[in-house]
């Protein structure tokens, strides 16, 4: 016989820490992406919530804990740092 692996419950605490997460995380995302395609947002949304829930797994549910557990995990729903425009500096632009 196969085994039933049964899910997780969460409780009323948890599920407002991860909320408050998710929100954080979120808000992080859009601040530093200001210009990304807002019409992928659902995919990345869904992504970051995918995510959190991986990283809880069966540990206790911590604000901080958590939240740096995601801004460390590098997902691919995390934007790419955005890079400083070159100064230019004199001479002839493009040569």
């Amino acid at each position: 016989m196969g085994s039933f692996k049964r899910p997780r419950a969460f409780d009323a605490l948890d599920l407002e820490i991860i909320d408050l997460v998710y929100e954080a995380v979120w808000a992080q995302i859009v601040a530093r992406d200001p210009i990304r395609d807002t019409e992928k947002d659902g995919e990345r949304q869904a992504a970051l919530r995918r995510r959190l829930f991986v990283l809880i797994g069966l540990g206790t549910v911590d604000f901080d804990n958590l939240y740096g557990k995601v801004l460390a995990s590098g997902p691919e729903f995390w934007p790419p740092q955005a890079k400083a425009p070159r100064r230019f500096e004199g001479g002839t632009p493009g040569v």
